[in-house]
């Protein structure tokens, strides 16, 4: 099995009607799928914002490859940098494409 990291920037999106949420900076590691297991991917994220609730959400990576995931807190924000601090798994494939708000930032 071959596991693969990756990081960058991803905006997360309201499960039920694709409305922004926040803009994150993540890390993520993913293994490939094989004859016997499926593929599996997950990791932390963080955010400026502070996630009024938890649960399921859709996050779209900085390449347009978006997934649904499964947040919860993973950490409290620092005074240092105010960052709150998140982990997800992911669920189902990663797909490509993008939503009907893409374009808008997590504020609009």
């Amino acid at each position: 099995m071959t596991v693969r990291y990756q990081g960058g920037s991803a905006r997360l999106y309201a499960k039920d009607v694709e409305k922004p949420v926040a803009d994150v900076r993540y890390q993520m590691m993913l293994t490939q799928a094989t004859k016997f297991t499926r593929m599996k991917w997950w990791g932390d994220f963080s955010s400026g914002k502070e996630l009024k609730t938890l649960g399921e959400f859709i996050i779209e990576f900085d390449d347009g490859t978006r997934g649904e995931i499964v947040v919860f807190a993973s950490g409290a924000a620092s005074n240092k940098n105010s960052r709150f601090q998140y982990s997800f798994n992911g669920r189902g494939r990663l797909g490509g494409g993008s939503f009907r708000s893409h374009g808008k930032t997590a504020e609009e």
